[in-house]
């Protein structure tokens, strides 16, 4: 490639010519040493300095022009404006995530001239309001988008005098929103810009100015957000908000999410399931319900198309009424997290009555998709957790965590969902924190009744010293104890390797040899092993492999 006109060489060619007939330096022993020649020689560098940055501007120039000339060469350039248009369409976020969606942006318009001028003369890529947009982009975005393009509104987590500014400048083109994650107004003002119809919406999230507490929420009056007028809205989520339960809004809805909510009904909640027949997504998140109704089970709504459900709950009456109202026979994840303080003496009836429904549901996803997680690291927590996803279907999961829930509530729970003595058992991970007095051998024993435990953790806190599992770990001296296990996860401190290899090698030194070979992992700075444990222990036949990670994630629930 020849350089262009503009290339600089001649000009640097008389620029060094003239700079060195005017900069002779001076010969040795030329200069007195007087102030004359301390002079000519400070006149000889200054020179010499000037000449050494004119040079690197003029390579500067030089590299930038052919560099120019390079990438307008590119590939990339030669291809159509529309192909190019659709691949950044690729790069970037999608609208609805907001403040990424604009930075993201800002780094494409920075890599050279032709992108930026491209990208700034496409409306499309000009949709997205955020908290960070001044007043010079939102007058760039209304003058070049028309009337034809949606917006996508950004203004969560603000203060009402940080809102109400960036709301008046938009609140005209409110007809073209499509996403409106915005805080509830405190100002008469604020409302008047809600008040009027958004047509095109299809995602809200309403949500209370920041610093509101659930507390405050008797504070504010339920404010029927567009006057109700949002015919294609798909996807509602409020966070500590009254709004009138009954509002059209909240009709033909395929996604509801109501957080830190206060005041509804179980009337209301099972009149919104009832108007939205096309619902795929439920989650009602720390939401007090209070129970006005008690629905008949045999008339519930047949939510066909339901198939997210997540419930963090503090109480338990409210959320089985909800549950007795509807149907959910394609579920295909389940939460359902109780974070209560105190004991709950209907959670064993809730469990096996309520949740009834589901168990086909959960017996499937247990089987489907190993292994289960059974966690009973806790004194008075349990959860049971799985999931499973491939490139060629959707994530299916099942989360069930329940705060102040005894051993038995555990076993009756597992005992009712999977059936003793069924010749199809799925494989879990077990995970025991403590024996507290002989408990946990006593899970582990009832557990490989109803599951086939494969993945074995002892110890649950990493600054214990004693665990006082040492039963449960002896146990496996005996080879029909947990015949199937294949995993061993010792974690935290207080562990000796040299017992842990002793109970090995009894286990498997015994008649009728073993099934599985066994990896064993040890977790945690205080496990006492080093490595020449580890290799005495690979060199057993019955060893597939030893491990110890002391920075690994304490609570890694991936396969070892």
């Amino acid at each position: 490639m020849n350089p262009s006109s503009e290339s600089p060489h001649d000009a640097f060619r008389g620029l060094v010519a003239n700079s060195l007939s005017q900069c002779v330096r001076p010969g040795i022993g030329a200069a007195p040493y007087n102030a004359a020649g301390l002079e000519l020689i400070d006149s000889y560098l200054q020179n010499m300095w000037t000449l050494q940055k004119d040079f690197f501007d003029a390579m500067n120039l030089e590299l930038l022009i052919v560099k120019t000339q390079r990438n307008r060469h590119a590939t990339i350039h030669r291809l159509p404006v529309e192909l190019l248009v659709y691949i950044f369409q690729l790069a970037l976020p999608l609208p609805e995530v907001g403040l990424h969606y604009i930075r993201r942006l800002r780094r494409l318009l920075r890599v050279c001239t032709h992108w930026a001028t491209m990208i700034s003369t496409a409306p499309l890529f000009w949709t997205v309001v955020t908290t960070e947009c001044g007043p010079e982009y939102l007058v760039l975005v209304f003058t070049r988008l028309g009337n034809t393009y949606p917006l996508h509104v950004h203004c969560h987590m603000l203060a009402d005098e940080e809102f109400t500014p960036i709301l008046r400048r938009i609140a005209s083109h409110i007809q073209r929103w499509e996403t409106a994650i915005i805080v509830m107004p405190q100002t008469e003002e604020g409302r008047q810009y809600l008040s009027a119809p958004a047509p095109r919406l299809r995602r809200l999230h309403f949500s209370g100015p920041s610093g509101t507490g659930t507390s405050t929420q008797a504070n504010y009056q339920p404010f029927d957000i567009f006057s109700g007028a949002a015919d294609r809205l798909e996807e509602v989520k409020v966070t500590m908000m009254r709004l009138p339960w009954d509002s059209p809004i909240l009709r033909g809805l395929k996604s509801l999410h109501l957080q830190f909510c206060k005041e509804i009904g179980v009337s209301n909640i099972i009149a919104i399931l009832n108007d939205c027949p096309d619902l795929a997504t439920l989650i009602l998140d720390e939401t007090e319900i209070t129970v006005d109704m008690q629905p008949d089970p045999s008339k519930a709504a047949n939510m066909i198309r339901l198939e997210d459900i997540c419930f963090t709950v503090r109480e338990l009456q409210g959320i089985r009424e909800v549950i007795n109202g509807f149907k959910a026979p394609n579920c295909q994840t389940f939460g359902f997290n109780l974070v209560t303080t105190e004991p709950n003496d209907d959670l064993d009836d809730f469990l096996l009555t309520t949740l009834a429904p589901f168990f086909p549901f959960f017996r499937r996803t247990m089987f489907k998709h190993p292994k289960a997680v059974i966690d009973k690291s806790t004194w008075d927590d349990f959860q049971l957790r799985c999931s499973h996803a491939k490139e060629d279907e959707d994530l299916v999961w099942l989360d069930i965590y329940l705060a102040k829930a005894s051993t038995g509530t555990m076993i009756s729970f597992l005992r009712q969902l999977l059936g003793e003595g069924e010749s199809e058992r799925p494989d879990v991970r077990l995970i025991i924190g403590r024996d507290w007095g002989a408990e946990g051998l006593s899970i582990v024993n009832e557990v490989s009744l109803y599951c086939n435990v494969v993945d074995l953790w002892l110890g649950a806190y990493r600054t214990l010293r004693d665990f006082g599992a040492e039963r449960t770990l002896h146990s496996l001296t005996r080879p029909s104890f947990l015949p199937n296990l294949r995993h061993l996860i010792i974690a935290g401190d207080g562990w000796d390797g040299d017992e842990v290899k002793a109970i090995l090698q009894k286990r498997f030194s015994q008649a009728g040899g073993y099934r599985f070979q066994l990896r064993i992992l040890f977790l945690g700075r205080g496990v006492r092993t080093g490595t020449s444990f580890q290799w005495d222990l690979e060199e057993l036949p019955m060893i597939e492999k030893v491990s110890r990670n002391d920075d690994s994630k304490f609570m890694d629930y991936e396969n070892l």
